[in-house]
């Protein structure tokens, strides 16, 4: 008798509180009891909605924009790099579709993609670390016009010498001459087989874009491609362009939408052939390009 009571009491309390809810979610009561302090809510949830419909009319802008600007890729981007020779380098943990969606631009502008490399699953391996310290020892008397100790930094060079057969910015060509003509196919075939490099190497490369991954991987790259002519791009998610990647010697454009982002990464290389550095942030257009 005690429970059936005791459940009695308990519905008809929920059912108050029911009632009660429903009077003061509107009403004078509601108002009575909440005073100025109903009117704060009612001005804050109408402030709430005014916002989320601002981000809504911002998102439909933002979208009409990326559809406008893919549309007209074809357009925006004729005869920006004619006979251009451009590398695409992915560091390890680079997102496939920004590498892809770059790639598909390219012919647009009139650039030919020259090679499409990476580095191997055994750049970052721990437990081949000393097998890359012993590799870099070999390779160094290889590359040409590079001073350094480091292992990663060696490879790195390596890397950039036998994927593009360039020789560092300043370079002499008697150091040139004699490391032989094919000190690039030679140095890739290394690293290819040690499972440092990946892809097919070019002849030459006129400008690189590097898709940025991994945070160490990328700045190694950076370092040394920005140590030779080709200008460089660096592309990637925002989160994935670091402030340290952001110099004064190399491009970047950061990007959460590659539909947009690699018809800015090539229009970027166009700048850079022109010898400036722009860093783009997310959603960001170059102004040759004629978008606001």
């Amino acid at each position: 008798m005690t429970d059936a009571r005791t459940r009695l009491v308990s519905a008809g309390a929920g059912v108050a509180v029911l009632a009660i809810g429903v009077v003061l979610g509107s009403g004078p009561l509601r108002a009575a009891l909440l005073g100025e302090t109903g009117e704060r809510i009612d001005s804050l949830e109408s402030d709430l909605a005014a916002a989320e419909q601002h981000v809504d009319d911002a998102d439909a802008r933002a979208d009409v924009a990326v559809d406008y600007v893919d549309a007209t890729a074809p357009t925006l981007l004729i005869d920006l790099l004619p006979g251009t020779d451009v590398v695409l380098v992915s560091a390890p943990g680079a997102p496939a579709a920004a590498r892809d969606a770059v790639s598909a631009r390219l012919p647009l502008a009139g650039a030919t993609e020259a090679a499409a490399v990476s580095l191997g699953d055994g750049w970052q391996d721990a437990a081949t670390s000393e097998f890359r310290a012993a590799l870099a020892d070999q390779v160094v008397p290889s590359l040409v016009g590079v001073d350094a100790s480091d292992p990663a930094t060696v490879l790195a060079h390596a890397f950039v010498q036998g994927a593009t057969g360039a020789a560092p910015t300043g370079a002499g060509r008697a150091d040139v001459s004699a490391a032989g003509a094919d000190r690039g196919p030679v140095l890739w075939d290394l690293l290819t087989q040690a499972e440092l490099a990946e892809g097919d190497r070019a002849e030459s490369a006129d400008a690189v874009i590097l898709i940025a991954g991994d945070a160490e991987a990328t700045q190694v790259l950076v370092e040394a491609f920005a140590a030779y002519d080709a200008p460089v791009t660096v592309v990637g998610a925002p989160g994935a362009i670091a402030a340290d990647t952001r110099r004064d010697d190399v491009a970047t454009v950061a990007s959460s939408d590659w539909t947009l982002g690699s018809v800015t990464a090539v229009a970027t290389v166009a700048e850079t052939l022109a010898g400036e550095r722009p860093h783009y942030a997310d959603g960001a257009v170059p102004g040759l390009l004629g978008v606001s």
